[in-house]
């Protein structure tokens, strides 16, 4: 296999998509589109753009929870993404409905097959990497939707379709 160096100001290559739920500081329900995101053990990191509204009230709240969406919430996936919480009320504008959750002060989405709460534990922003900042949270919980689970309550991974994000900082698609 032959490959070509390319100089692409940055390159996603599969990163899963989810959406980040949090009340704001006025303790209001909303929700953003992630793919920068990953998990090890009781320990998740996100990245974000410095400038977007959902880590600058992350950093003020501190609890938000990550929905694993799949191909069925496209539509709400694109509008959350392009829109910013600033703005609009997401949950307002899409058929997402948020439900409290039980181990901290953030909402989960009912539609999503699985959610999992996360409390902020610190937040990076290294001037070597301008416009970015990572999120390190600590998993407060896992909930699975219950047709996602077998009899033993394992995961049955055939129940998942969740989308992943590719982009070379031109061309953009989910799969």
């Amino acid at each position: 296999m032959k490959k070509v160096n390319v100089n692409y100001e940055k390159m996603y290559y599969g990163f899963p998509v989810v959406l980040i739920s949090y009340y704001d500081k006025e303790g209001i329900a909303n929700v953003t589109t992630l793919s920068s995101t990953y998990t090890l053990k009781d320990m998740v990191m996100l990245g974000f753009s410095s400038k977007g509204y959902a880590v600058s009230q992350i950093k003020e709240v501190s609890d938000f929870v990550i929905n694993l969406a799949d191909s069925r919430l496209m539509e709400e996936i694109e509008f959350c993404g392009k829109n910013t919480g600033a703005d609009c009320k997401k949950f307002d504008s899409v058929n997402l409905t948020p439900v409290p959750s039980k181990h901290i002060n953030a909402p989960s989405i009912a539609e999503c097959p699985v959610s999992i709460e996360c409390t902020l534990t610190d937040v990076i922003e290294s001037p070597h990497y301008k416009g970015i900042t990572n999120i390190l949270a600590t998993i407060k919980g896992r909930l699975v939707s219950e047709t996602h689970l077998d009899e033993n309550a394992n995961i049955k991974i055939e129940e998942f379709h969740n989308l992943s994000y590719f982009s070379d900082g031109v061309n953009r698609g989910f799969k």
